[in-house]
């Protein structure tokens, strides 16, 4: 996500390139610089109060750590379930090859052995680490605030936990602490600021509203549309940022909108020291992130039964090996979303219909260019008058809709895609293929 504050802050630092390794099921099995055993730690601070300070040491970036920074740390690894453990002398320690962390259940103290630490530099993080994915404090951070945050380390590129927000690439690792929140009481007022990364506009008839879910129900944040990158501020009353609790985004009509949230919720995320991931499957978003769609379709015209060798003018969603049966495996969609097929060539995208099962018709049936006959209760199109020939490069794209829908085009959320229609024959079934979030919307919220 380019325009986040924290995003540009990991950007400064650039490594040189290591060995790329997804992250690991558990941290601190190989020989590095934290030996917990003997390495001395006092969970006492220094005597100057400073919770962070960072030294070279054993070739690295040595990050001392102390009080509620060290809590941040300390929580995280203990969360995830990933690190070593060891109880000596009435403390408690988490340790993995180059992070270690101890508690005597009041204080805290930590040791990072950091590529490359900067302390004290930004406005809005008190410390920022960066290393390889493989052999460094970050790789083993980003893994544990993955985990205690619910996530697969292996699926995701970002990550946040309380306090901190790790993000990797296909080489470096980068984890933040950010700034902790002010207190409620201290400012007259309060800010929302908003991050998108791949959010497309929604047209002159359609705007997005932002939404802050309270102790009293949803209050408006207020609507906008997006032209390109940047971030989006709203000024808010600080009791009502403080009764915070979750960011929604809703997409909703410019004109004669009901004043509750519309049902087509896109991203969500609850906020957590002020600052909430917005993703499409959280709970009160879509639900889901389709990593788990699958399916594809037929080349077959049942609406001109009588020719058999026009095959290749229809598409149809389903599996004549089940059956025939459903030729996607989708996940239910929430109110206010509905799944619509499309064909797309050299002209641009043509819709097959939009549907909420996949057992079922769709909404224009065999499309108003079919042939006279009866068609299948799946989804799907013939093209036979205007005649137009499915293997001639064109492509079969699922997408999800919103509805009522924004715009004539595909929406951005596409989860199967299947680039290229091969002339295999009729009732030959076709696999797409999951994007696996390629186009998924994604934001980040602030309350400062």
């Amino acid at each position: 996500m380019k325009n986040m504050k924290w995003v540009a802050l990991f950007c400064v630092m650039v490594l040189a390139g290591c060995a790329q390794q997804e992250d690991q099921s558990s941290v601190g099995a190989e020989a590095g610089p934290v030996d917990a055993q003997t390495e001395e730690i006092s969970v006492e601070g220094k005597a100057d109060g400073s919770q962070i300070n960072v030294r070279s040491a054993r070739g690295f970036d040595l990050v001392e750590l102390y009080g509620e920074a060290a809590q941040a740390y300390y929580e995280a690894m203990d969360a995830s379930g990933l690190f070593q453990k060891l109880n000596r002398r009435g403390l408690e320690y988490r340790y993995g090859t180059y992070t270690l962390c101890v508690t005597n259940g009041a204080d805290y103290a930590c040791n990072l052995y950091a590529s490359v630490a900067q302390a004290g530099n930004s406005a809005d993080f008190d410390l920022i680490t960066q290393g390889p994915r493989l052999r460094s404090a970050s790789s083993e951070l980003f893994a544990a605030v993955a985990t205690a945050s619910g996530q697969s380390a292996r699926r995701v590129n970002t990550a946040q936990f309380g306090r901190l927000v790790c993000q990797k690439d296909a080489r470096n690792v980068a984890c933040g602490l950010s700034v902790k929140a002010t207190t409620p009481d201290q400012p007259d007022g309060a800010v929302l600021e908003l991050v998108f990364d791949g959010l497309e506009p929604v047209g002159p008839d359609y705007v997005y509203e932002g939404w802050l879910i309270t102790s009293d129900g949803p209050v408006t944040s207020g609507r906008f549309d997006v032209e390109g990158d940047g971030s989006i501020n709203f000024e808010l009353d600080a009791e009502l940022a403080a009764d915070s609790s979750l960011f929604v985004l809703t997409i909703e009509p410019a004109v004669g909108d009901d004043p509750a949230p519309a049902p087509t919720h896109i991203l969500a995320g609850a906020f957590v020291d002020g600052v909430a991931e917005l993703t499409i499957e959280h709970p009160a978003a879509l639900g889901t992130d389709f990593a788990q769609a699958a399916g594809g379709y037929i080349l077959e015209t049942p609406t001109t039964a009588s020719i058999a060798d026009d095959y290749d003018q229809g598409v149809w969603f389903l599996n004549p090996a089940a059956g025939p049966g459903a030729g996607f495996d989708l996940p239910q969609l929430p109110n206010g979303w509905v799944y619509e097929g499309w064909v797309v060539g050299e002209f641009g995208p043509i819709s097959t219909g939009t549907f909420r099962s996949v057992t079922g018709p769709d909404s224009d049936g065999a499309g108003a260019t079919a042939g006279p006959d009866g068609a299948p209760p799946f989804p799907g199109q013939d093209f036979i008058d205007p005649a137009m020939i499915l293997t001639d490069g064109f492509a079969v794209v699922l997408s999800v809709e919103p509805s009522p829908d924004n715009s004539p085009a595909p929406f951005t959320i596409k989860p199967l895609v299947d680039p290229n229609v091969d002339a295999v024959g009729p009732a030959v079934f076709q696999t797409m293929e999951n994007q696996r979030g390629a186009s998924h919307p994604t934001g980040m919220a602030f309350l400062h």
